[in-house]
């Protein structure tokens, strides 16, 4: 089968399923995970930077795949090199965000993949002007 049909046939199958989860309570973490998975195979990767999570900001919680840990969510507001907004949700695996600094984060669509810690010297003129417009 070609690519393109095997991923329409994905998306299909998980744009219910995460309309579902997004909509209920008590998903436990897969809304998040369902909504990853659709963005890691549709949507293009890209580099947002936006200032680290507040601690106490998370939009929910789960309990780790352990069942001892808990991981924190967070939805970030940061910008593309070129000043594009963008909002993204990020995890905070075992632990809550430190609350200070810049990350770094490459995304799909709306989900952060990776992130790490920056300094601002390394955050692009066009994100600082955009988040200090829209803190």
């Amino acid at each position: 089968m070609m690519p393109s049909v095997v991923r329409a046939r994905a998306a299909v199958l998980l744009l219910p399923t995460l309309l579902a989860c997004t909509l209920l309570t008590g998903c436990n973490g897969w809304g998040v995970a369902i909504s990853s998975v659709f963005d890691r195979l549709f949507m293009p990767e890209e580099t947002v930077w936006a200032h680290a999570p507040k601690p106490e900001s998370y939009t929910e919680t789960y309990t780790d795949a352990t069942g001892t840990g808990t991981n924190y969510v967070y939805r970030v507001q940061g910008a593309t090199a070129d000043g594009t907004p963008a909002e993204i949700t990020i995890i905070w695996y075992g632990r809550k965000a430190p609350g200070d600094g810049w990350l770094e984060i490459e995304a799909h669509g709306r989900t952060g993949d990776h992130y790490r810690s920056v300094d601002a010297s390394d955050v692009p003129d066009a994100v600082m002007d955009v988040l200090e417009e829209n803190p």
